[in-house]
């Protein structure tokens, strides 16, 4: 959400390029997050402490190596702002780090 709300307002001031420069680095940063929560968590921790353990470091190993393959091929595209796709990503993360403070449960 926040990477669609960055490329929205982006979009209105600095035009097309900017938008989906940072509408890909939100989604640079938020699909190998959503990949890790479904592989680490699509069991329950009650079945075993082992299993659940495996599957959280090979969800993690799986989210650090698609994080640094899908940010190589956006960069290695011509058609780039690499500070506005930075500015998306570091922001989005930033956005997922900071909400449990904001939205208290």
């Amino acid at each position: 959400m926040v990477a669609v709300l960055l490329a929205l307002l982006s979009y209105m001031l600095w035009g097309e390029l900017t938008a989906k420069s940072l509408l890909k680095g939100g989604l640079v940063a938020v699909v190998p997050n959503l990949v890790f929560a479904y592989l680490a968590f699509r069991h329950l921790a009650s079945d075993g402490v082992e299993r659940a353990k495996a599957l959280l470091l090979g969800g993690h190993t799986i989210k650090i190596i698609l994080t640094i393959v899908l940010c190589a091929l956006v960069l290695s595209q011509p058609s780039l702002q690499p500070g506005a796709f930075i500015a998306g990503f570091v922001i989005t993360l930033l956005a997922q780090w900071t909400a449990p403070f904001f939205f208290k449960l």
